[in-house]
């Protein structure tokens, strides 16, 4: 055992650098189209700059952002040490951790049942609704299914430590990973030896630490909760039970389940089953609770899904060969995936459209900022707390004033600078104006779809730091487009 674990874990750890550095060189080239990331992103790129000392960024502060991430966070602090080029690294990782989340489920998907399986397992992972654009906009779920295919996989192989290593890594992004991450350890640490219980033990530590700990700093502790907790994104359990299901096709989910039936003395695939249910009920289970609970959340179990579909596939196939009777189940097995998934192969085009959408609309809203007197300007004006903006596009927009998410408004409730564009699902809603007396406005930047508008009483100055311009026209209401 001694003479050969040495030259298999070289070559395991070769294999994995070249994959990683594969996916990260085929990311990068992505990165020569339009891109920039969306709201949630942004923000995690900001949290980054403010825990960075020297980096510019100002006090760590969480109010005004989504809820807390810490993963990408730690990614995000040192790449706010290459500035302006930050976003851009975070965006590497992301559409990095969408290739790995394929070959992922390949991996996994060829352990239970083949090449075959594992094909189509991968094939079926990449026509999840909006992964693509998901990844193309810098969101976490698609590193969170990479962490948790290839720590199932490694499981199997027999890497417990780095399969509880991985699993750490998806509870750093998703909460909801740490009680199977918890009951992973206490599985594994009987008959384990030091150096892996050494490794549980931090790994759950680090899970609390930075989930309470690092939020702790900004007076909050529990800001991942309770942002999460918001009334406005709320679901039934029933309502977000069938967004989770939405996720991949019918034949899917259907497939998955015959896996079971097929593969009775796989306790690999029944594991696998039971997994994907079990996140289901949890997520429902915290619907009803009063947490928010968008589709994007049942992404886990619709991942394994897929590759439970792919072994399903195959042994259907396997079947086929060895008895006639099978092959026309085999057949329409087939026809049930490829008929829908064609459609979806179809609008993956539009996914990566979507993404696009958002690094327009980032660049017209610079280029907005800069015919208004400059960013200098807009953010001396947000620092007294005098600059709203569309609801998805604060955070891009905190990034480029260099302030916190708190300091740009989703309402306008004093005179200052309205930054705002039409609806859209790249610049989110414009901003509501609440102020209590007639006002008066007149716009001072514009770029595309963006428009800067100097709002104050009428003839009267805007504050100092906003340029104290004043409002020219009679009072008249500013309106919510």
């Amino acid at each position: 055992m001694g003479t050969t674990d040495g030259p298999r874990r070289e070559r395991a750890v070769r294999a994995a650098v070249a994959l990683i550095a594969g996916a990260l060189a085929l990311a990068a080239l992505t990165l020569l189209a339009p891109s920039s990331p969306s709201y949630d992103p942004f923000a995690w790129v900001v949290w980054g700059r403010e825990l960075m000392p020297g980096a510019g960024g100002g006090p760590f502060g969480l109010a005004g952002g989504p809820s807390w991430k810490p993963l990408p966070v730690l990614f995000t602090t040192p790449f706010a040490l290459a500035g302006s080029a930050a976003p851009a690294l975070w965006l590497l990782v992301a559409r990095a951790g969408l290739l790995l989340a394929l070959a992922g489920a390949f991996a996994l998907g060829r352990r239970l049942g083949g090449v075959l399986a594992g094909a189509l397992a991968a094939l079926a992972l990449l026509l999840l609704a909006d992964l693509v654009s998901l990844a193309w906009r810098g969101a976490s779920e698609p590193l969170l299914l990479a962490a948790l295919l290839w720590a199932t996989e490694r499981h199997l192989a027999g890497r417990r430590t780095l399969a509880f290593t991985l699993g750490v890594a998806a509870a750093l992004i998703r909460p909801e990973v740490a009680p199977f991450l918890g009951l992973y350890a206490l599985w594994s640490w009987r008959g384990a030896g030091r150096p892996h219980r050494t490794a549980l033990v931090a790994g759950l530590a680090l899970v609390v630490l930075l989930w309470i700990g690092l939020p702790a700093l900004a007076g909050d502790p529990l800001a991942a909760s309770t942002t999460a907790r918001n009334a406005s994104t709320r679901t039934s359990a029933p309502s977000a039970l069938r967004g989770d299901l939405g996720l991949t096709l019918a034949s899917v989910w259907l497939l998955a389940a015959a896996a079971v039936a097929l593969r009775p003395r796989a306790p690999a695939v029944r594991a696998l089953a039971l997994a994907a249910l079990a996140w289901l009920a949890l997520l429902a289970t915290m619907a009803a609770a009063g947490y928010a609970s968008p589709a994007r959340y049942g992404l886990p179990a619709a991942a394994l899904a897929c590759v439970l579909a792919g072994a399903a596939v195959a042994a259907l196939l396997a079947r086929a060969r060895e008895r006639a009777g099978w092959r026309a189940l085999a057949l329409v097995a087939l026809a049930a995936l490829a008929v829908p998934a064609a459609a979806r192969v179809a609008r993956l085009d539009d996914q990566v459209r979507e993404g696009t959408a958002v690094a327009r609309s980032h660049r017209e809203l610079r280029a907005a900022l800069a015919s208004a007197g400059g960013a200098d300007l807009v953010r001396r004006c947000a620092l007294g707390g005098w600059v709203a903006v569309n609801h998805t596009s604060g955070s891009a927009l905190a990034w480029e004033l260099h302030v916190g998410l708190d300091r740009v408004a989703r309402t306008m409730r004093q005179p200052g600078l309205l930054v705002r564009a039409p609806r859209s699902a790249a610049a989110g809603a414009p901003p509501a104006v609440a102020l209590e007396r007639p006002v008066g406005a007149r716009e001072v930047g514009r770029a595309g779809a963006w428009r800067v508008v100097a709002v104050s009483a009428p003839g009267a100055p805007l504050p100092p730091a906003c340029g104290g311009r004043k409002a020219s026209g009679p009072p008249r209401r500013i309106p919510n487009i």
